[in-house]
């Protein structure tokens, strides 16, 4: 399979997820040990069911949040993507989270993916997030 077809996978999985709360499908993209270094947060998430509890989070702290990717580039093991969220007020208490400021939640980030195998491995994110704070 190449980049582009896993990363179309991957949005779909990545939908699902924060649409539906459905995460069978993204759990057979991610290995179970994959890290999301997202560096404008200064945060890293470790493994697939941190993964899973960070959007779980994220759909308690804005319910109705909506995202959306674009596919960039992708060669051999790696790709790139845009991604953008909002559509959602940051209104819910959620552990390890600011306290809701009832802003609207905007997201923009660049990602690039690393595949092993395969599966999803390493991810690095670079963006801004604004209505947390």
């Amino acid at each position: 399979m190449n980049t582009k077809d896993f990363a179309e996978r991957y949005f779909k999985a990545e939908y699902e997820a924060f649409h539906e709360g459905k995460f069978d499908a993204l759990e057979k993209l991610e290995n179970p040990d994959v890290i999301y270094h997202q560096l404008s947060m200064g945060l890293e998430v470790k493994g697939f069911k941190a993964h899973k509890q960070q959007i779980m989070g994220m759909r308690q702290m804005a319910p109705g949040v909506r995202i959306e990717w674009k596919y960039v580039t992708g060669d051999g093991n790696v790709f790139a993507a845009m991604y953008s969220a909002g559509g959602a007020r940051f209104t819910a208490q959620v552990p390890g989270a600011p306290p809701p400021t009832g802003k609207d939640i905007k997201a923009n980030s660049l990602f690039v993916f690393r595949l092993n195998k395969g599966l999803l491995a390493e991810v690095w994110a670079m963006g801004s997030v604004s209505g947390l704070t």
